[in-house]
């Protein structure tokens, strides 16, 4: 639905003050990807400056969650593109910088939550609600250096 990824978006570049026109990272589809992965971000870095910037997707896993679900885990990813480009000064480049750990931080895991209240606006399921801030709160404990 790409007017809720729009309107996740809209509120991810306001709470991280980008540029009004920065684009939504490319979100693709990826057979490729393996069955425990659901969906990842990925950019090129100083040590893979190959690796393009995307959000992957896991088709054999769709099924796995709702639309409400996915999307929060879309704008998840969604919000460590913002936090790697506002690190990096907003510019394009070859390869990027990220020193900052985003699962605990406390800006990130604000704007998560806050998306599963835009999430719960559009879908009213208080039961999908309440496992997005799980999954917040998951994402730091288990991966605090992402």
């Amino acid at each position: 639905e790409p007017q809720t990824v729009s309107r996740m978006w809209s509120f991810i570049k306001d709470k991280t003050q980008a540029p009004a026109d920065l684009p939504i990272p490319p979100i693709v589809v990826d057979e490729s990807l393996p069955k425990n992965v659901r969906l990842m971000f990925e950019y090129p870095s100083q040590l893979t400056p190959e690796t393009e910037m995307r959000i992957r997707l896991n088709p054999r896993n769709l099924m796995a969650w709702n639309n409400g679900m996915w999307h929060w885990a879309v704008g998840h990813e969604m919000t460590h593109y913002a936090f790697l480009l506002r690190e990096n000064g907003w510019h394009e480049k070859t390869w990027y910088d990220n020193q900052l750990k985003h699962h605990c931080d406390y800006e990130f895991m604000t704007i998560t939550q806050n998306l599963a209240e835009l999430l719960w606006e559009i879908y009213e399921s208080s039961e999908d609600r309440l496992h997005m801030y799980i999954e917040a709160n998951k994402s730091c404990r288990h991966q605090p250096n992402q």
